[in-house]
């Protein structure tokens, strides 16, 4: 049973390794936008715009504070007095025991101090906002804030998709043209062991095998290049993948396959009215930002008061010796409060804010109009870009498959020692040319293809 156990585990862990560096197109995309540093920070600011909304809400939400004050006066704040009690007491005893009134003179006056040396005071202070307009459309406009940073984020995933994408592409062109010189390679190979054997017969020049020879060798030397180019275009598609550059990587997809799911899919035709404007992540980014804009000209449109309720509880000990029991003890004190604020006169600073949120609204609609009208171009463009190149593959593929008859053709004349080792050359020179114009057709194809998409909204 441990046994079993074990192997299911390291067959699992091998699969699982097995399948981290095999990648088809959309794999690959979706490993880019999990790992990207750049979709890590819009991530980022969706969950910083998600604070700053509960940070908005706490405005708004009941508020306890709980504090301990105490002061120590070394030197006892006092103000002068003049001294009422002499005069008081004079005027009781003129009145009722003198029998001549005796004037007690010019009062005296003298410092006097309400202030304790040690001041002790607890309190608990709770406030709460009862009532304010502004801040409950701020609180809107704060949650489509989120949506807007979402929107946003959007743009990025699309951004990564399309650069993975073109690097993706890049790499099959070079594997398919290194895949057909090592064709190629092949059949020089072979005709040259055959020419090699009828010149040792006495039935061929040494040029013809000379000529073969330098075909192979650039064969060999363009097979090198595209290793290279190979390399260095995965190394390119897994920088925009971040990838570990140090690790090997397998692409499952092939322009053949890519190919054949464009040839299934059907023709658009495009007008305004049937182009869904709404796929576009640009479109949504500006609905949300003219939404926020609408938001604020409310905000800054409200002119109602602002009512807060206060309850303060607090107890306080002032004393000489702050541990003199005989001294007073904790004196308790309380109230309640509203407080009601309206906005009379403020400078039109509200007004003017009003309306230049106005003319950002404006101005942003504009802009939408403006990008649905190039979109519906770009797509429009795209479409007939990609009903184009789909002839041109198409014309390459019948002049490709003629070349490869008159290379057969022209192949089997100089076996049969009617035809030259120069008409030989010709024809393969004539056949490479075409195997790249194919080569580099399809991959125009599936560019197109990806524009088309692109402008359509179709990558996301």
């Amino acid at each position: 049973m441990n046994k079993i156990l074990t192997t299911i585990i390291i067959l699992s862990f091998s699969q699982m390794l097995y399948s981290q560096y095999r990648f088809t197109l959309p794999l690959a995309i979706d490993y880019a936008v999990e790992n990207s540093n750049a979709m890590r920070k819009e991530r980022l600011n969706v969950l910083d715009a998600e604070e700053r909304v509960k940070e908005f809400k706490s405005f708004g939400m009941p508020q306890l504070d709980a504090g301990i004050n105490y002061s120590h006066y070394f030197l006892r704040p006092s103000q002068p007095t003049e001294d009422f009690l002499t005069p008081a007491v004079f005027g009781i005893l003129n009145q009722f025991v003198f029998d001549e009134p005796i004037d007690p003179g010019e009062p005296e006056t003298f410092n006097f101090s309400f202030v304790r040396k040690n001041n002790l005071t607890g309190f608990l202070d709770f406030r709460a906002l009862l009532f304010d307009g502004v801040f409950f459309e701020g609180l809107k406009a704060a949650k489509v804030s989120v949506d807007l940073e979402r929107e946003r984020s959007k743009l990025t995933k699309r951004d990564i998709a399309i650069q993975v994408t073109q690097s993706y592409l890049g790499v099959l062109i070079a594997v398919e043209n290194q895949s057909i010189i090592e064709k190629n390679k092949v059949t020089i190979e072979n005709l040259l062991f055959e020419t090699t054997e009828t010149y040792k017969a006495g039935f061929a020049e040494s040029l013809d095998v000379a000529r073969l020879k330098l075909t192979l060798e650039n064969l060999r030397a363009e097979e090198e290049t595209l290793s290279q180019l190979i390399a260095l275009s995965k190394d390119v598609l897994k920088f925009q993948m971040n990838y570990p550059l140090e690790e090997d990587i397998i692409l499952l997809d092939n322009l053949d396959v890519m190919l054949d799911a464009i040839q299934l899919s059907s023709n658009l035709y495009l007008t305004e009215e049937t182009l869904e404007y709404d796929n576009r992540p640009e479109i949504q980014v500006l609905e949300k930002s003219i939404e926020l804009d609408g938001y604020d000209i409310k905000r800054l449109g409200l002119r109602w008061p602002v009512l807060k309720g206060n309850i303060n509880l607090q107890e306080s000990l002032q004393r000489d010796k702050i541990f003199n029991a005989n001294e007073a003890g904790f004196i308790a004190g309380g109230y309640v409060g509203l407080s009601l604020n309206y906005s009379i006169l403020d400078g039109k600073e509200r007004s003017s804010m009003q309306q230049r949120s106005k003319i950002r609204k404006e101005k942003k609609f504009f802009d939408l109009q403006d990008f649905k009208r190039a979109m519906f171009l770009q797509a429009n463009n795209a479409q007939n870009s990609l009903i184009s190149k789909k002839k041109a593959l198409e014309n390459r593929k019948n002049i490709l498959e003629l070349t490869e008859q008159i290379y057969e053709k022209t192949n089997i004349k100089f076996k049969e020692g009617v035809g030259s080792s120069v008409e030989v050359s010709q024809a393969e020179s004539v056949l490479y040319d075409a195997q790249s114009n194919y080569i580099r057709a399809m991959y125009d194809v599936i560019l197109a293809k990806t524009d088309l998409d692109i402008a359509l909204g179709n990558i996301k």
